[in-house]
């Protein structure tokens, strides 16, 4: 294979390394082969944590552990690093004179029994956080590198610039993306982030649990959001559609609630679908268009519906309701509150009563009560449909 298309190939993999950084020790593997190095080194010292990482093949495994705790702190090399120019190709001794490096503790306990003793590199990120270099090494037997391999470098530096710029970038975002994901996790309220055809981007983990269940919403072979009924699944997908048509600019946009049913014995689910900001520049296949939010009264997160089951038996929407009934709502606010019918919320508290041997509801509050469930959001317009049967 010529120079030429070796060249050519190994540029095709410093990009890859951008996307995938388990790439890079092969990048460095492969120049150090074209320019006739002993090592290359691509090293990243972050200046706020005083840390480095670096990626190279040939330095025996001690000797990196040994410079990323020790001689990292100790290398004038960085300290002038850092006063070049970005992207510039200098030797070693044009960042330090020899004479001066030959003298330094670095020099003579770390470069010149591992026989560094030769460097061509330069600079590849310089800002207030980081810095990040690319360096050709090899024994000073071999002298200087040639002209071939200076002009290979001239033109393989402004990849790595680039590609190593974007790897820090794609990390960036993939650790934004992580950090996102674990607090959306924390989350007791099932949450999803959805593009414009409702394929699901991203979902926490009360989400993924409702989907797993796929009484009422599940995900399709392509990841899209679908209820149970063909209706439901239209007005879903044009409420999303609707979103990501409003979503442009930074504008607060209502937001829209749905219903979506899941069989005659449970709660139907409530769904509130919330645009998300377009940010222009943003070239990716499936754009985050909408939030959705799904309120479960089955999966009850108040530890006095919890206490209710456990203490009682009741069923999920049992407790619902009877939570309903304690705050002084009444049937006809439980019902609508719960997205069911008058008569299915009054089969769900003939239960309660039985549950709990009780016959009207003044007398299931004061058991509720007496148990150690707490009134919240009691006014007095609905405190008078206690008395309500």
């Amino acid at each position: 294979m010529s120079k030429t298309w070796e060249l050519a190939d190994v540029l095709g993999l410093v990009y890859e390394a951008a996307r995938d950084q388990s790439i890079w020790p092969s990048v460095t593997e492969r120049l150090a082969d074209l320019t006739g190095a002993d090592v290359c080194q691509i090293s990243m010292f972050d200046i706020a944590a005083q840390t480095s990482v670096n990626i190279d093949t040939r330095l025996p495994a001690e000797a990196v552990r040994k410079y990323a705790s020790y001689w990292v702190h100790h290398n004038p090399l960085i300290r002038a690093g850092l006063r070049q120019p970005v992207g510039k190709l200098l030797s070693m001794y044009d960042l330090v004179p020899k004479e001066d490096l030959v003298r330094t503790q670095i020099y003579n306990e770390f470069f010149a029994p591992l026989r560094l003793e030769q460097r061509l590199g330069a600079s590849l990120i310089n800002d207030p956080s980081h810095w990040a270099a690319f360096g050709a090494w090899r024994a000073a037997r071999k002298g200087a590198f040639n002209r071939s391999a200076e002009e290979l470098l001239q033109i393989v530096v402004p990849h790595l610039q680039r590609a190593l710029s974007w790897s820090f970038q794609l990390s960036e975002l993939a650790v934004m993306r992580k950090a996102s994901a674990e607090v959306l996790d924390r989350l007791q309220q099932p949450s999803l982030v959805v593009d414009a055809s409702c394929r699901v981007l991203l979902a926490n983990q009360a989400a993924e649990e409702i989907l797993a269940d796929q009484r009422s919403l599940r995900r399709d072979f392509e990841g899209v959001l679908r209820a149970t009924k063909r209706a439901e699944t239209a007005a879903l997908h044009q409420v999303v559609a609707e979103a990501a048509e409003r979503s442009s600019g930074y504008a607060i946009y209502d937001s829209k609630r749905l219903r979506l049913t899941r069989g005659e014995a449970s709660l139907p689910l409530s769904v509130l679908v919330v645009p998300l900001p377009k940010r222009q520049g943003w070239f990716v296949s499936h754009h985050p268009a909408a939030t959705v939010f799904v309120f479960d009264p089955e999966r009850l997160c108040d530890p006095t519906a919890e206490t209710l089951r456990q203490e009682f038996g009741f069923t999920a929407a049992e407790a619902a309701v009877a939570l309903q009934i304690l705050n002084g709502r009444g049937l006809k606010f439980a019902a609508q509150r719960l997205g069911v019918s008058p008569t299915t919320t009054r089969t769900h508290l003939t239960a309660v009563f039985h549950k709990t041997e009780t016959r009207r509801q003044a007398e299931l509050v004061r058991v509720l009560v007496q148990r150690g469930c707490t009134i919240r959001n009691t006014a007095p317009s609905t405190r008078a449909q206690i008395n309500n049967s």
